[in-house]
């Protein structure tokens, strides 16, 4: 099995040709593979290098996940990365592809999308390799084949022009498209106060980023790095806080995109009693110059794997409680937060006002993402007072007073 260390920043001497530049060069660290017997696997380590210091990609996250997944199946089945019989079945792509993703698609460990999204990565890799003269490709060996599909044209030229050709290989997974009660499945009533019923259990740093993501609409990575800067002491007075939050304080949010978010009092009061812990304190002290609130028991800032690995155990858990399965993604409390919320906000604003709102506060980059919230919501008939329901019953099921 390979493993992973994550490398500082670094510095790299100014090439001799260049007479402009009287300094190094520094460069990012990024995640540095080694094999199980300690080898430096060079290809994976020039490719995320190449992402993160050339094209400056700002998420290499399942880059990393995708080409760490290909190499342990290499290595486990004994099988080289450049070398590609003729026979399309005995390829390691294809073999990856079927052999692992699609099986692990089929019996319910991997989800689809995210099989079409790790395939894809292979292919860029191998892409990127051939093109840097790592690997020497030939009509008898090579990792796919390259082919033209087909698809919709949905621009504004789509009546003139239906159908695009794209560039894509025989490796791509499709994914069905689904339809809108599958794209937005927020949590009903009874799995919210279920769910948090059973999380009353879990470290302090899970429920925080689980209420962040349930009444804040924040994205998993988000949550994992909203900064102790903006927690504070709330006021009797106030209900909800606004802030803001993007890059340039530490938030990762998509497109790298500021926005403005609400933060109901009750939460502000308690990630600011977290903030005072001994708990927050001892982590604190292991990494000093962390900013971000949660911290994981190294003292850096919670990632989306811990909240991963946490969220498979709550599922667990509420299967063993209720006899159902939580068909639900950690990304769905984001969407039951937009749902609630925009359903409390049609009872006294217009339809139009109200999605205007909710999309700032999502940073939805299109007013269509927003629009399928009230899609949603006119076919399922949600109470218009669902955001205070969930703000009472999410103190219920927690159980804790702050006081």
């Amino acid at each position: 099995m390979v493993f992973i260390i994550n490398s500082d920043d670094f510095e790299v001497p100014v090439p001799r040709l260049s007479t402009t530049l009287n300094r190094n060069i520094k460069l990012s660290g990024f995640p540095t593979f080694y094999s199980e017997s300690g080898e430096y696997l060079q290809p994976i380590n020039l490719w995320l290098n190449f992402l993160v210091n050339v094209r400056r990609a700002k998420n290499i996250n399942s880059n990393v996940r995708a080409i760490k997944r290909y190499w342990n199946f290499l290595e486990s089945n004994d099988l080289p990365w450049d070398h590609f019989p003729k026979q399309k079945s005995l390829k390691p792509t294809y073999r990856f592809k079927n052999d692992d993703l699609l099986l692990s698609a089929r019996n319910g460990t991997l989800q689809l999308s995210t099989a079409a999204t790790y395939i894809s990565h292979i292919v860029g890799f191998y892409k990127w390799a051939g093109h840097e003269g790592l690997i020497q490709f030939s009509e008898d060996s090579k990792p796919f084949e390259m082919e033209l599909v087909q698809i919709s044209n949905s621009g504004p030229l789509r009546f003139i022009n239906r159908n695009l050709f794209v560039s894509s290989t025989d490796l791509r997974i499709r994914n069905p498209r689904k339809n809108l009660e599958q794209q937005l499945c927020p949590f009903t009533a009874d799995e919210i106060r279920t769910f948090f019923q059973i999380i009353r259990s879990f470290t302090d740093e899970f429920i925080l980023h689980q209420l962040l993501q349930f009444q804040c609409g924040l994205r998993m990575e988000e949550a994992c790095f909203y900064p102790l800067d903006l927690v504070f002491n709330p006021s009797a007075s106030e209900t909800r806080f606004d802030v803001e939050i993007g890059p340039h304080i530490g938030i990762p949010t998509k497109y790298g995109k500021i926005r403005t978010i609400e933060v109901p009092a009750s939460l502000m009061k308690k990630m600011y009693l977290y903030s005072l812990s001994s708990r927050r304190a001892t982590r604190q002290k292991k990494q000093p110059d962390t900013k971000t609130l949660l911290l994981n028991q190294r003292g850096l800032p919670m990632t989306p794997i811990n909240v991963t690995q946490h969220y498979v155990k709550a599922r667990k858990e509420y299967k063993e409680v209720t006899g159902r399965s939580l068909n639900h993604r950690p990304h769905d409390a984001r969407a039951t937060y937009g749902t609630y919320r925009l359903a409390s906000l049609l009872e006294h604003l217009q339809p139009l006002d109200a999605m205007t709102l909710v999309m700032g506060w999502m940073g939805h980059r299109h007013e269509s993402t927003t629009w399928r919230y009230l899609r949603y919501l006119n076919k399922e008939q949600l109470n218009s007072n669902a955001i205070s329901m969930m703000d009472i019953f999410l103190e219920e099921a927690l159980g804790r007073d702050d006081e």
